[in-house]
């Protein structure tokens, strides 16, 4: 048996079946059908067109949709810019967000909201603005100039000059970007580096109003009056000319003998600037047969009250007749005022209280000082305010008497802060610059702000200690804790933006200096 089993022959093996063969044969299509079933060689230019189809409706609709999309962008836009062109500050800052909201890459609609924004007085928000546009195209100068523009509002100035010579770096030749990093230098105080960029903004443009007339105040700031007089007359070409055209007579040139002429001084601009310039007055009263000087109806009473003085005119009113005319600030210019001739102007007192007006005021029992009171004023171009609770320990000095003078809704200041008992308002006595004067020439001093009261008690003769914000007016000058305007006096400045501490802790110094110096006396 075993031998019968090792010599066996293998037998062969079976042909597959037809059936086996059809098995094995259609599995085989059935991958293939797997691998092919969403393109069969018959389906393949019906199915690839219905995809084409498909997907480029698809794709018109996508392409609609963006184009609808965009179109509402550029319509937000669009009537943004045109609000923000009417005035409609609120309108265009909420058009200009929604655009953004849309699509948040356009650096053109991120630019116009931080305009908008920073009109508002917005700064923080508009420093945003201009930061998310500089991001997205920071080739632009112009983004960058508008940047420095925000945080020169916002006193960060060395990030300001950063900004404005970028912008610089990027375009030279955009007279705005050379001028405004020239204003950043002015508001430093820096007013020979202010005066250079000026100057290079003039050079690519020597009709560029705006440089002219700043480059002037530098010039009167550092004291070089032929230059900052000639340039102040500038002014007549700014947009908002304080001048008004008058051609019924002609403009005084300095030099034309006035005898027997009437000449009428113009007023323009502020009231301290009335106060300021009416020193030069009687110069023009010896020159003239007659002068009319006209001003503010607030200012009458005082300006009647200046040497030489034929007739006060109320501004707005109809004018008497006269020969000439000159705006009253134009007076330095006309007559070449220098450093010396001021000096000699400002030995004396030129205003005096008007008659009928004298005031009589009864200070509590050991009081040695009495103090009048000025710490806000008006809230453009710039807020010269200093709060009045920084004033609090000076207020608690015993043997001084303050008086606030402040004739707005700061008076409520005293209220808020319950200073009834330290500071005797006195609003309701003041009605015009006269009532000022007779109750400021009752003060031992005046503390106040750069305002009129501080050009009237100047003028006046009254002692003045001024508190002054760190970016000074072209008339303070810098570096400098007397005034050549004033010899009465004294200004408080700040070291630093939006900082009192330390002109409130020097003034208080003195304060207790002047006040135990009184007591002392009896």
């Amino acid at each position: 048996m075993a031998k019968a089993a090792t010599t066996r022959k293998k037998r062969p093996a079976k042909k597959a079946s037809k059936s086996t063969a059809s098995s094995k044969a259609a599995k085989k299509e059935d991958v293939v059908a797997a691998t092919t079933s969403t393109t069969p060689d018959d389906a393949d230019p019906k199915t690839d067109d219905t995809i084409a189809k498909a997907d480029e409706a698809a794709a018109r609709k996508s392409a609609e949709a963006a184009v609808q999309r965009r179109q509402v962008i550029s319509d937000l836009f669009q009537r943004g810019l045109a609000a923000h062109q009417a005035g409609q500050i609120d309108d265009a800052i909420r058009l200009y967000s929604t655009a953004l909201r849309q699509n948040p890459n356009q650096p053109d609609v991120w630019n116009n909201l931080g305009v908008a924004l920073r009109r508002s007085k917005k700064f923080d928000a508009a420093l945003i603005a201009y930061r998310r546009a500089a991001d997205l195209r920071p080739e632009n100068a112009g983004m960058w100039s508008n940047m420095g523009n925000c945080l020169r509002e916002m006193m960060r100035f060395d990030e300001a000059l950063v900004a404005h010579k970028k912008a610089i770096e990027l375009d030279d030749s955009v007279k705005s970007h050379t001028f405004n990093a020239g204003l950043v230098y002015r508001d430093m105080n820096r007013f020979d580096e202010a005066l250079d960029y000026f100057e290079r903004a003039l050079a690519i443009d020597p009709d560029y109003v705006d440089a002219n007339w700043d480059k002037s105040l530098a010039h009167l700031a550092l004291g070089n009056y032929a230059e900052g007089w000639a340039g102040y007359e500038t002014r007549r070409k700014l947009a908002d000319n304080p001048i008004r055209p008058l051609e019924t007579a002609p403009e005084w040139d300095g030099k034309t003998d006035l005898r027997g002429k009437r000449v009428l001084l113009r007023a323009e601009q502020g009231f301290g600037d009335m106060i300021q310039f009416a020193r030069f007055v009687p110069l023009v009263a010896k020159k003239a047969g007659h002068v009319i000087l006209e001003c503010r109806k607030e200012l009458i009473p005082i300006m009647k009250t200046v040497s030489g003085v034929g007739t006060v005119v109320e501004k707005g009113r109809a004018l008497p007749e006269f020969d000439v005319h000159v705006p009253l600030l134009s007076l330095p210019h006309v007559m070449g005022i220098g450093a010396k001739d001021l000096q000699k102007l400002s030995t004396d007192s030129y205003l005096t209280p008007p008659q009928g007006k004298r005031a009589r005021l009864a200070p509590p029992p050991g009081t040695a000082l009495k103090v009048g009171l000025i710490w806000a004023g008006k809230l453009n171009p710039r807020d010269r305010s200093c709060p009045l609770e920084t004033l609090l320990p000076i207020l608690s000095a015993k043997g001084a008497a303050f008086y606030s003078f402040q004739i707005d809704e700061r008076r409520a200041d005293i209220d808020k802060l319950g200073l009834h008992a330290f500071v005797t308002d006195l609003g309701d006595h003041i009605h015009d610059f006269g009532d000022s004067a007779a109750l400021m020439r009752e003060m031992d001093l005046v503390i106040t702000i750069d305002s009129s009261p501080a050009h009237l008690a100047g003028a006046l003769g009254v002692p003045v200690w001024m508190l002054q914000l760190y970016t000074t007016d072209w008339r303070w000058m810098v570096n400098r804790s007397d005034s050549p305007w004033y010899p009465t006096m004294r200004i408080y400045r700040q070291e630093k933006p939006d900082d009192w501490s330390a002109p409130i802790q020097k003034l208080g110094s003195d304060f207790s200096t002047l006040l135990q110096a009184r007591l002392n006396a009896g």
